[in-house]
């Protein structure tokens, strides 16, 4: 085994799924790991969440500052700050001679980083290949690091799958689920007393991002309950949603920078249901048995158990969904709903996997997954 092997976080949205293991691997008599934080964690205006890891005590080994320059929603901006990341992502990989990393999702900064590993045969863990978000750019920056991964970690047997399906080699695909799920703190609450909120900017729709969040913001406005409204994390349109939000004037509606995971998944257990286009929503509320509104295409494709109800944007269609989830017989049947994504013993898998020398497996074997062509006469 190398003596360290790098896991990296960048957002809110993958240190979720990676506290849970660093927390498992507290129980080693020693780190066997190096944490480098990034990105948005850095950021003041998306909740400096550097915070929460070292409230959290997990001890940061290296910091990647690459957001100081603005990142605004021009696509020459967007693609500079993207390509600069090759050059810094590369520096730092050579520097301190890693061999073997753990990335988990499919945020935008993690493609980068995964093609200059894959460029220096450093031995790539991934987890959420074969996930599919046809409404989200996220789905092709997920492929990419799944074809230049070596180990996938994924959420189910249908993830299994469709990575077989573009060749990847079915002895290096493993079946963990959804490390995020172990956050799950389901209070014993008879009252939901909040409505749980939180839109991303979507590339997949027929209207602009100004019309998205002005639209959503519209209809929180009609509802009377008290609504817990996160803010996107750093992405191309962010910027146009925030300035919408943080003009709301409305007692009911409360506005955060960022959660944290603890209090995310404390405020889950209270929700009377989620509304926007988070994973969060796919991923995690069937756990905690609650209806979800999922508005537009950014999480298209994904496998969705039956608490979700898909809304458009107008609303009209907002109305309709919320409607559905309020009817009784829809929420009398979602107590029995299964969360498609949770594994027993999940993180304790992930674990096993990092810990093992996988220096024998062939890194850019692949599968064939080609169809003979006598089969299709």
């Amino acid at each position: 085994m190398n003596k360290k092997f790098f896991i990296f976080t960048f957002s809110r949205s993958d240190y979720s799924s990676i506290k849970p293991i660093l927390k498992e691997l507290k129980n080693k008599k020693i780190k066997p790991y190096s944490l480098v934080v990034g990105g948005s964690h850095l950021s003041k205006k998306y909740g400096h969440t550097i915070d929460e890891i070292r409230k959290d005590k997990f001890v940061i080994d290296y910091k990647i500052n690459f957001l100081k320059e603005k990142l605004i929603d021009n696509q020459h901006k967007f693609s500079s700050v993207f390509n600069n990341l090759f050059f810094l992502f590369t520096n730092f990989l050579k520097r301190k001679n890693v061999k073997k990393i753990l990335l988990i999702g499919d945020r935008w900064e993690l493609a980068p980083l995964a093609i200059s590993a894959f460029n220096l045969n450093i031995e790539i863990i991934h987890h959420s290949g074969g996930d599919y978000t046809y409404g989200s750019k996220d789905n092709f920056y997920r492929s990419i690091i799944s074809i230049v991964s070596n180990i996938h970690l994924v959420g189910n047997a249908l993830h299994k799958k469709r990575l077989e399906l573009i060749g990847k080699n079915k002895s290096n695909i493993f079946i963990v689920g959804e490390p995020s799920l172990d956050n799950f703190k389901r209070r014993n609450i008879k009252k939901k007393d909040i409505v749980l909120a939180t839109l991303y900017p979507s590339d997949y729709e027929n209207i602009s991002y100004q019309m998205q969040i002005s639209n959503f913001i519209k209809f929180l406005y009609k509802l009377k309950d008290q609504i817990v409204l996160t803010l996107p994390a750093a992405e191309k349109g962010t910027e146009v949603f925030i300035k919408k939000i943080l003009k709301i004037r409305k007692k009911n509606i409360k506005v955060f920078k960022n959660l944290g995971v603890d209090a995310y998944n404390d405020a889950m257990s209270r929700s009377k249901f989620l509304i926007g286009n988070s994973s969060s929503g796919i991923l995690e509320a069937a756990s905690y048995k609650i209806p979800v509104i999922n508005i537009g295409n950014r999480q298209k494709g994904r496998l969705k158990s039956f608490n979700i109800i898909n809304s458009e944007y107008d609303l009209a269609s907002l109305k309709k969904a919320h409607k559905k989830i309020s009817n009784i017989n829809f929420l009398k049947n979602i107590k029995s709903v299964r969360n498609p994504y949770y594994q027993k013993k999940c993180i304790k898998k992930i674990v096993n996997i990092l810990m093992k020398n996988n220096t024998n497996i062939n890194k850019f074997l692949l599968d064939d997954p080609l169809i003979n062509f006598n089969d299709l006469l």
